[in-house]
């Protein structure tokens, strides 16, 4: 899978939000989570639900590997990575391990803690709120709530000749006045100002629209919705006219508190799982011949979450080097500089010895 490439199908499925997806589905479901977080008992779990939960979590407790049928399995929420990081991933190269920041730590473990109350909240909905509860978990065949482990599926597909699987365990599978809609539910930690002009300006990530396409061609739906929510909350009262608070960084807009909770509803269209599953076998091709691609500007931006950085950057040919090294220079002196993509790219030449890259050239 090209940048090129993945960028399109980003833009292709943005456009589909924008052209033929209500926007009123996502403003329910937001009024719906708005209405159970204002009752007076939310804050109070059903002793039954709470344990039928409870009980699910504790019997899906335990590793399950993937069956051993030497096939390449993409993870849905691992379908955005670069072409190099899934060589690697599939080879017998280690990954990296060493200490982080403790910050990112404790925002991981908070991200993982919040959405298993999210889930028990949905769960409780229906008793808060009664028929104002419309989007509820569906079952699985086994009579289980329709989320995570008990949801997980995996299935081998096939591209001109060229085998692989992709599994997801998604974060629910919702009914919806009798319609299943996939959901994905994700934490911003940048800050409540931060995730509305991020989300306002370019929608839904990237990357989640990539996992969620890969949900739909497992589960065959093709309809969801992706909720964003900032760990960052509103003043508990209103701070507009809080003089010590500046403007940038008020949470209280016209005598109402600013979103912490943003949802898209998103429709999949055949065309754009055909798409993924082409970007697919052409990585898992990659991956069964051995062939480490060569290294773009693009590939940079996927560097944070990248467990083998080290080995790539060991890889990398005289003629990577010089390249990077360039491009880096041209973004220094353009209106880039600084921005997002030069950060990325500059972070990733960081521990690279410049001048010798340049004598390379």
């Amino acid at each position: 899978m090209t940048n090129a490439n993945a960028r399109s199908a980003a833009n292709s499925l943005r456009a589909q939000l924008e052209e033929s997806n209500p926007p009123d589905l996502a403003q329910e479901f937001i009024a719906q989570l708005d209405a159970y977080y204002a009752h007076p008992s939310s804050s109070f779990y059903d002793n039954k639900i709470e344990r039928l939960f409870y009980e699910q979590k504790l019997r899906h407790l335990g590793f399950k590997p993937y069956p051993k049928d030497g096939l390449v399995t993409f993870g849905a929420s691992g379908t955005d990575m670069c072409d190099r990081q899934i060589v690697f991933k599939n080879s017998e190269t280690k990954a990296e391990k060493s200490e982080d920041e403790a910050f990112r730590g404790r925002q991981r473990r908070q991200g993982t803690a919040i959405i298993d109350f999210v889930q028990l909240d949905i769960l409780h909905m229906k008793k808060r709120i009664g028929d104002k509860a419309e989007f509820t978990f569906a079952k699985t065949d086994e009579g289980e709530f329709a989320f995570e482990d008990a949801a997980q599926v995996r299935k081998v597909f096939e591209r001109s000749g060229i085998k692989f699987a992709i599994t997801a365990k998604p974060d629910g599978i919702l009914d919806y006045r009798g319609q299943q809609l996939l959901f994905e539910y994700k934490t911003k930690a940048t800050g409540l100002i931060a995730m509305n002009g991020k989300l306002d300006f370019k929608g839904a990530d990237s990357h989640h629209l990539r996992q969620v396409t890969a949900e739909s061609i497992l589960f065959g739906i093709n309809e969801g919705i992706l909720l964003y929510e900032s760990t960052e909350k509103p003043s508990w009262f209103s701070d507009e006219e809080n003089k010590s608070v500046p403007k940038t960084r008020k949470t209280w807009a016209d005598g109402k508190p600013k979103p912490d909770l943003r949802a898209f509803h998103f429709k999949i269209t055949d065309e754009m799982r055909e798409d993924l599953l082409n970007d697919l076998a052409e990585q898992a091709r990659l991956v069964y011949e051995k062939t480490l691609p060569k290294m773009t500007i693009e590939m940079t931006g996927k560097c944070a979450f990248c467990a083998f950085k080290g080995h790539c950057k060991s890889q990398l040919t005289a003629e990577e080097k010089a390249m990077l090294v360039e491009a880096e220079r041209r973004y220094a002196t353009s209106s880039l500089a600084g921005k997002y993509d030069h950060k990325n790219l500059r972070e990733y030449l960081s521990d690279m010895d410049l001048e010798e890259a340049t004598e390379d050239e």
